[in-house]
């Protein structure tokens, strides 16, 4: 595949068509978590207010993240941009493509979601309010009716 070097060196390629960048350790990230991130240019065109995220609003924050991890051509991008705290908080609520967050959790499985995990019924335990324990009840089941003892008070 040709391709033409752009002025910052990269190459011409698409990030759907390039390796995801992921450093070796997650320790290694440097970017701050306070403040306001500006992302390059070849990550969000436009003026330089598109590029511009507000770390403590938690929807900017994520969406700065997400756009860092997916158009990131080098390492030394996502460990200038990325904070290795704020992104073990946001990783379960990121929207990434399965090709990198694959990349990502086979590189640093610390990151690997916990919660879309398949539990079998026998790992289960439902505690109820009044302590006591029950299998789950694994669907929808019709239960019967419970007979109602009415008694008729005659005046």
């Amino acid at each position: 595949m040709s391709y033409v070097a752009a002025r910052d060196g990269r190459k011409n390629r698409s990030a759907a068509s390039r390796a995801p960048a992921v450093p070796d350790r997650i320790d290694d990230l440097h970017g701050s978590s306070l403040g306001v991130l500006e992302v390059p240019h070849h990550m969000a065109c436009g003026h330089a207010s598109r590029r511009r995220y507000d770390l403590d609003d938690p929807v900017q924050l994520r969406h700065a993240y997400e756009k860092v991890l997916c158009e990131a051509a080098e390492c030394n991008e996502v460990e200038d941009l990325i904070n290795p705290l704020m992104l073990r908080r946001v990783w379960r609520d990121l929207h990434l493509p399965v090709r990198i967050r694959q990349a990502w959790e086979t590189r640093h499985p610390g990151l690997r979601r916990t919660v879309n995990r398949r539990i079998s019924a026998d790992e289960v335990v439902v505690v109820t309010r009044g302590g006591s324990t029950r299998p789950p009840n694994m669907g929808f089941a019709r239960r019967g009716r419970t007979p109602v003892n009415r008694t008729m008070i005659a005046r």
